[in-house]
């Protein structure tokens, strides 16, 4: 694996780089560059006429032609992630997270270009180490469970599997004090490539709403919702099914709706052999009263 850089963001085009040293302790050993024109007066036009022309930019990994794109890397190296929407989180207390959560795990946390100035508070980058390269597919999984782990919010372009992140610059506001280093081991891939966890963001409400004179799809959809346990689960999925293809819905569709009903309202759910039983007894006998295929 190696370092690819490019000055700007605006090509594809990457160089390699020429170091023998893997891209962490490449990075690690790279001197800050100053930018002392990035001030507290700049506008958002000046900075970002900086970042595209000036700033240098890297990834990590193997890239097919130098060049680029989702499809040309075949292997990524590090973790990156931008903290751009901090708030008013102190600098102390967003160091101290990052350290705890990544207790004995080596990276480097760099301000970037727009770091304390006026309008963008504090912005951050945290390269982090790893044991192995990773593709694409399992980029997904990897940067998501460590965003969720961390538990900051971070910038979602991090998620981006060929999205190059410039090296450390130091803007007029920012000085080499605040690049923090922690030595330790490189983060093992592997135990990150869990199922992402499914974030709940239920509503919870009380409400003096009230079903009055419902009509037919209300009373079918409040049915399926208040589910069924055992006792009357065939009964009570013969008749689910029965309605929804009296109503119209495709074959196919009752099918689908049938399996997500099973395993979502009926308690314990049915086998898939059961209710391909029942789907197919009820088809048929809506078949022949029809005398059309659904």
């Amino acid at each position: 694996m190696m370092m690819y850089v490019s000055q700007g963001y605006r090509t594809a085009k990457m160089k390699p780089s020429e170091s023998e040293k893997t891209p962490f302790e490449e990075l690690l050993e790279f001197p800050p560059q100053k930018a002392p024109e990035i001030t507290e007066k700049s506008t958002s036009k000046e900075i970002d006429k900086f970042k595209s022309n000036k700033i240098g930019y890297f990834i990590a990994g193997k890239l097919k032609n130098n060049t680029r794109n989702n499809s040309n890397l075949i292997e990524k190296e590090l973790v990156t992630l931008d903290y751009d929407d901090l708030g008013n989180m102190l600098y102390t207390k967003f160091v101290n997270t990052i350290k705890e959560k990544l207790k004995g795990v080596r990276f480097i946390l760099y301000p970037t270009i727009k770091n304390n100035l006026p309008d963008y508070g504090m912005r951050y980058r945290l390269v982090i180490d790893t044991n192995r390269s990773y593709n694409q597919k399992e980029n997904g999984r990897l940067i998501v469970n460590l965003i969720e782990h961390i538990g900051l919010p971070c910038d979602p372009k991090s998620e981006t599997y060929s999205q190059c992140m410039g090296l450390p610059y130091l803007n007029a506001c920012s000085s080499e004090k605040l690049i923090v280093k922690q030595d330790g081991e490189p983060l093992e891939v592997e135990k990150w490539l869990y199922e992402p966890k499914r974030k709940e963001n239920k509503l919870s409400f009380t409400t003096n709403y009230r079903n009055v004179g419902g009509k037919y799809t209300g009373v079918f959809l409040n049915k399926v919702i208040e589910g069924t346990a055992e006792g009357n689960r065939d009964v009570w999925l013969t008749s689910v099914i029965g309605t929804m293809l009296n109503q119209g819905v495709e074959a196919q569709n009752a099918y689908m709706m049938a399996d997500v009903i099973n395993q979502n309202f009926i308690n314990p759910p049915l086998s898939d052999e059961q209710v391909n039983k029942i789907y197919l007894s009820i088809l048929d006998k809506e078949t022949r009263k029809r005398g059309v295929a659904i």
